[in-house]
């Protein structure tokens, strides 16, 4: 049976590893919305703080299943269950808000465009020319949009001018990672109950075996 813990405590730590990793990737992502993404703050400072909360959850779970603390794996099952039933939760949002958010990441452009600095200098430095720079396109609706293009409407290698719009090309980015973002939910969740099991059947383990030694022991 010592084996068989040895066994279950090295899946445990393995999966928690793997959960740490992708809280981190959270917390990663959230920094990257705030960086790139000033209007949808709120959704960057919500992932860097789930993700900084389940990371140190995480700990517990390594710490409890390395030292075979069976009421820490306990705690932490009982935790990452609730987590679980959070993010289904979430994610049931995700999937049902999915129109409205979309609208709102078109509104939000739309304030970009609208908050740029005028006259609109060629070394444009505004959030709308980040935008173009990063999505490689320019303006709104095209090229068009400006009497002259400035520096952040041309492709930094070649110098060729990007004609394409800037908006849909933010919409359809926006749709593209909101796909990503809920099978990344999806992914973590699963990995939730995984490591909530392990943990439960390794503390189960270690009581059992803790038992037979004072049981044998007599």
């Amino acid at each position: 049976m010592a084996c068989s813990t040895k066994t279950l405590k090295f899946f445990s730590i393995k999966w928690d590893v793997i959960y740490a990793i992708l809280s981190i990737a959270l917390i990663v992502l959230g920094a990257f919305i705030l960086i790139k993404f000033e209007r949808f703050d709120t959704v960057g400072y919500t992932l860097v703080g789930v993700g900084s909360l389940v990371f140190l959850f995480t700990i517990v779970g390594i710490v409890g299943a390395a030292r075979e603390r069976s009421t820490l794996l306990k705690i932490f099952a009982l935790i990452v269950v609730i987590l679980a039933i959070t993010h289904v939760i979430i994610l049931g949002f995700f999937w049902i808000f999915q129109t409205s958010f979309l609208i709102n990441a078109d509104k939000a452009f739309d304030e970009i465009w609208r908050d740029q600095p005028t006259p609109i200098k060629p070394e444009n430095g505004s959030h709308i020319a980040n935008i173009e720079r990063w999505l490689s396109c320019c303006g709104n609706s095209g090229s068009v949009d400006y009497h002259l293009p400035p520096h952040s409407c041309y492709d930094s290698k070649t110098d060729k001018l990007n004609t394409d719009g800037c908006r849909q090309k933010f919409v359809d980015f926006i749709t593209e990672s909101w796909t990503y973002l809920n099978i990344f939910v999806l992914v973590y969740v699963v990995i939730e109950l995984i490591c909530a099991i392990f943990a439960f059947v390794l503390a189960n383990s270690i009581v059992n075996r803790w038992r037979r030694s004072k049981y044998y022991s007599k």
